[in-house]
């Protein structure tokens, strides 16, 4: 962790001019979520530096813990493995994309406790993934490559150009929920005082729990490792007024709330959560929807729905954005035989 921390400066300079997703990516996110759910025994990686002492490329990892006695050793990136984090990357300078990667080749091969190494959630308009495929077809190391969704909303000028360009059932459930929420007397209100960010963030939790327990689910926070990380994190967006987190109140009691962020006028939703007791006039949808009419008029261009696509994705106009997951063999004889086999039946399948 101290030789995490210790690439704050490095890690600053690229993200900006890297073209990664900077939520995710972020390295007071990584830090906090390394904090909450990684071991110190298993965190490493390098920084890249060119001729002039520039950073080129940063490459955090965390070696996976074995899922059985006989599984390959597997490197993910450090903030990944428990589905907090999207369109996750390697932070390259542009123009050094090809050359980190070959040095990052080289450097897990002679790394002997790993045997492979996954990529989660990589934007398919990352250069990293040009660049992977490539190298790795030169070297001759077998991949296996599984691509998903996620999803973002365009958003307009105008609060009313976007119920206009959603299906009529869905423009009239957000009204009328909207309009319900108003006449109950519900008003929206923005999670924005240091001092009480982690008793808002203790609604989160309990709300988000509620639900999914009434559903029969464990829910997102069962685990305090979760908590930690969000109380960690909350703060540092706070800071740099980055921290959407927004609350639906009826007298004096949030009965929805959602956490989220807005980076480079993309709102990025992270976590939710309402009453079931109230969703007679549908709070969530409310919460939402009168959420997106106060981006609109903060500028935000687009609303995140991250990981995932679906109908109650959809409905609110998300369009999917293609990324891959992908896995490769370092040069190791049972990781090559094993990724081998793999990739013959992947292709085969496919045929």
């Amino acid at each position: 962790m101290e030789g995490l921390r210790a690439q704050g400066d490095a890690w600053r300079e690229l993200v900006p001019i890297a073209d990664v997703d900077p939520l995710g990516n972020d390295f007071d996110w990584v830090v906090a979520h390394t904090e909450a759910f990684g071991d110190e025994r298993d965190i490493f990686g390098w920084t890249l530096y060119d001729e002039t002492e520039r950073p080129v490329a940063i490459l955090p990892f965390r070696k996976e813990p074995r899922r059985g006695l006989l599984s390959l050793s597997r490197a993910i990136i450090t903030q990944d493995g428990t589905f907090d984090s999207e369109y996750l990357d390697l932070i390259l300078r542009p123009g050094f994309e090809r050359e980190s990667i070959a040095r990052l080749l080289d450097l897990l091969s002679d790394k002997r406790s790993i045997d492979c190494v996954v990529l989660t959630g990589v934007p398919e308009s990352s250069p990293t993934l040009g660049a992977l495929r490539s190298l790795l077809d030169e070297r001759k190391l077998p991949r296996r490559e599984r691509g998903f969704a996620a999803c973002a909303t365009p958003l307009p000028d105008h609060f009313d150009d976007f119920l206009k360009a959603l299906k009529s059932r869905v423009r009239s459930k957000i009204r009328s929920s909207i309009r319900r929420a108003s006449e109950a007397g519900a008003v929206l209100n923005w999670c924005t005082d240091p001092q009480s960010i982690r008793a808002d963030l203790e609604v989160l939790f309990e709300l988000h729990q509620k639900r999914w327990e009434n559903a029969g689910k464990s829910g997102s926070f069962a685990e305090q490792n979760r908590r930690d990380f969000y109380n960690s994190l909350a703060p540092h967006l706070l800071e740099r007024g980055q921290l959407a987190f927004a609350k639906l109140e009826l007298d004096g009691q949030t009965i929805a709330c959602q956490f989220g962020a807005t980076v480079n006028d993309t709102y990025y939703q992270i976590q939710e959560g309402f009453d079931p007791d109230h969703s007679d006039f549908r709070v969530g949808t409310a919460l939402r929807g009168m959420m997106i009419e106060e981006l609109i008029r903060r500028g935000v261009s687009s609303y995140d729905f991250m990981a995932g696509i679906g109908r109650h994705k959809t409905d609110w106009g998300a369009v999917p954005r293609p990324c891959t997951t992908i896995a490769f063999a370092l040069p190791r004889i049972r990781a090559r035989l094993a990724y081998g086999m793999r990739e013959f039946l992947d292709r085969r399948n496919q045929a």
